[in-house]
């Protein structure tokens, strides 16, 4: 299973449908052989907690960069050349019968989007996240250590290291 969620809008604002706006704090380290091009930290803006309308999953968490927001469900980019959105879900507690946890992510630099994913456990496509990646609904935090996605087009290998936060 994978999301991978991009689409470009025109507007700006920073409040979901519901018009709850949430603090988030984190900056995720990337390392691997794509650095060179998507740089090396993603630091998030905005956040979307549990949004099942664009996620697919009320289990998700969508970090987004600082130009990208959410406005009635649907995102809306101050610049659509660059940005950010991953999906980070978390199964453990059901809503799938074979992944528990899942990544997805779509990396925009200069206009060139850089698709990654990966599920735990490893069912033979993307690869597995690693021990280190947790969602954790109730402590409104999700860890990367030394997880790992896969660019679904080329096999290069990224790992992400950060802790996001949120209120």
């Amino acid at each position: 299973m994978i999301f991978l969620v991009f689409s470009c809008s025109s507007g700006d604002g920073n409040l979901s449908e519901e018009g709850n706006q949430k603090e988030v704090q984190g900056t995720i380290r990337l390392s691997g052989e794509e650095t060179s091009e998507l740089g090396e930290t993603l630091k998030v803006g905005n956040i979307e907690v549990a949004n099942a309308t664009l996620s697919g999953t009320d289990k998700s968490i969508i970090l987004l960069s600082e130009n990208i927001t959410v406005v009635d469900n649907e995102f809306v980019y101050s610049d659509d050349q660059n940005g950010f959105v991953i999906v980070a879900a978390d199964f453990s507690t059901g809503g799938s019968p074979d992944v528990d946890k899942t990544v997805s992510m779509t990396i925009v630099r200069n206009g060139e989007e850089f698709r990654h994913a990966c599920t735990s456990p490893y069912l033979s496509f993307f690869t597995d996240c690693g021990e280190g990646f947790a969602v954790d609904f109730e402590g409104k935090k999700v860890t990367f250590e030394n997880t790992t996605v896969i660019n679904t087009e080329d096999g290069a290998i990224l790992t992400l290291d950060g802790t996001v936060t949120w209120e």
